[in-house]
This record gives C-alpha cells, structure tokens and sequence, in this order.
C-alpha cells in the first residue's frame, strides 16, 4: 500500500460533525413538531402523525432508532478494532453490548417493550380470582405502565451492568462523562414515562394548564412527552459520541486494505 493510497479519516472532525448534524435534526424535529402536529397547520391527522415525536410511526421515532443502531454498529465496530488483543470473554461483552444497543433501536420503532410488557400484564391477570404474591404480586401493583413492572428491571440491569463494564476503559480515555449524561439523560426520560401513565396524571396535567393559562391540556401533555422523547434521543447521541470517541483513540493508526 503505497503513501498516495492511504486514505486518512480525521475522526475527530467527523464525531464533531455527527455530534452537530444530531443535535440539529432533534431541534428539527421539534420545530416540526410544533408546526406539523401541534398547531396542525395542515388540519390532516395522518401529517400530525408523521411528525408527531410523542408517537411511535413517525419521523421521529425512525431517527430515534437509526440512531441506536449506528451505536450498535459503532459498538461492534470496537469489537472488531479489540478482537485481536481481548479474551473470548470481554470480546463476548462487547459483541453483547453492541446487540442491545440494536435491540434498543428495534424497539423504539416497533414499540416492543409497550406491547410485550402489557401482553405479560394481563397473562398474568388472566385468572382474577387467583391472587399473587411476592415479586409477582409486587409488580402487579405498579401504578404506571405495565412495562415498567415487567420490562424495565430487564433494561435497568443491562444498562448498570454495560456502564460497569466500560467505566474503566471509558476512564482511561476521560469519557465517563459521555456514560453519566447519557444514561443520565435515559433514566429522567424513563422517570418521565413512568410519572406519564400515573392513574391521576391528568390532574396534574390540568392543574398546570390552568395556572400557566395554557390554551389546551393536549400543550401539558404533549410538552411532557416530547421532553420525555428528546431526552431519550440527546442521551443516545451522548453515548454515540462517547463510543465514536473509544473507537478513534483505539483505531488510531489503524489501516484497513480492501482486496479483491
């Protein structure tokens, strides 16, 4: 491979472009949202519901989920980069990691944890006579959505145990701080979600529409959903450019010859 074949890829601009161009489409999408859905410009509920970014479907939720799984590849991309100086084991990790971050973006779309949490609800609650106890019993009492009880641990756990897992070599590159604003920025989104489907939410959404003067309680709602959505998006654009940056500082130098 001669000098004048070598094509250098200064990845430092890049993840700034990435980072730039993100953070961009989200305040887009925000701005279309308050055109498109919100105000109803068009008076057309299948254009709210393209832009809606409360609302699975949509145009929002599509760059949701490409997101995660360009974290995912990014992820896998570390694993390959890693592959020839890990164990089995960590590689293993890393392939994991690289997996939920794709099922996270699968989800999103397809609304799977929503669905899969309430089919789980009411198998369960299927014989009303029969009472539960314990964990199960426990979980029946959650007062929010059904995916919360059922579903959520499961996430919880898996994020825990991945931030557990790249602390260290997330430490020694000083990009903690993209682990903490991400997972930060996902756990006040998931604590939103949960306040959402509170039995008596809608006084409380009501309570603030009349001391703000809001014009309608749909401006409350909406307005907790989309902060609740945005989140979720700037915390896996953090966690996206933490891994980007992972994955310079460990390719870095590293050359790549394409045969045919």
């Amino acid at each position: 491979m001669t000098e004048e074949n070598i094509r250098k890829i200064n990845m430092q601009q890049w993840i700034k472009i990435i980072f730039i161009s993100c953070i961009l489409a989200q305040i887009f999408l925000l701005i279309c949202d308050y055109v498109f859905n919100y105000e109803d410009i068009f008076e057309d509920k299948s254009i709210r519901r393209i832009w809606n970014i409360a609302r699975e479907n949509s145009i929002p939720t599509w760059f949701a989920a490409m997101q995660a799984q360009a974290l995912g590849i990014t992820v896998f991309l570390i694993a390959l980069i890693l592959s020839p100086s890990i164990s089995k084991l960590k590689l293993w990790a890393w392939i994991l990691i690289g997996m939920f971050f794709l099922w996270i973006g699968i989800d999103d779309m397809a609304e799977i944890h929503e669905k899969l949490g309430g089919a789980i609800e009411r198998m369960i609650s299927k014989n009303a006579e029969e009472e539960w106890g314990g964990l199960i019993g426990f979980l029946l009492k959650n007062p929010s959505y059904s995916w919360h009880a059922f579903i959520a641990p499961f996430f919880a756990v898996c994020g825990l145990l991945i931030a557990l897992f790249l602390w260290t070599a997330f430490w020694q590159h000083n990009l903690t701080r993209y682990l903490v604003l991400g997972f930060g920025c996902w756990i006040i989104a998931q604590g939103i979600d949960f306040t959402e489907g509170l039995e008596k939410i809608d006084d409380y959404y009501l309570y603030i529409k009349d001391s703000l003067g809001i014009e309608r309680q749909y401006g409350v709602s909406h307005t907790f959903k989309v902060v609740e959505e945005e989140l979720e998006m700037l915390g896996t654009t953090l966690l996206w450019v933490g891994f980007l940056h992972y994955f310079a500082n460990i390719a870095n130098g590293v050359q790549i010859k394409l045969a045919k």
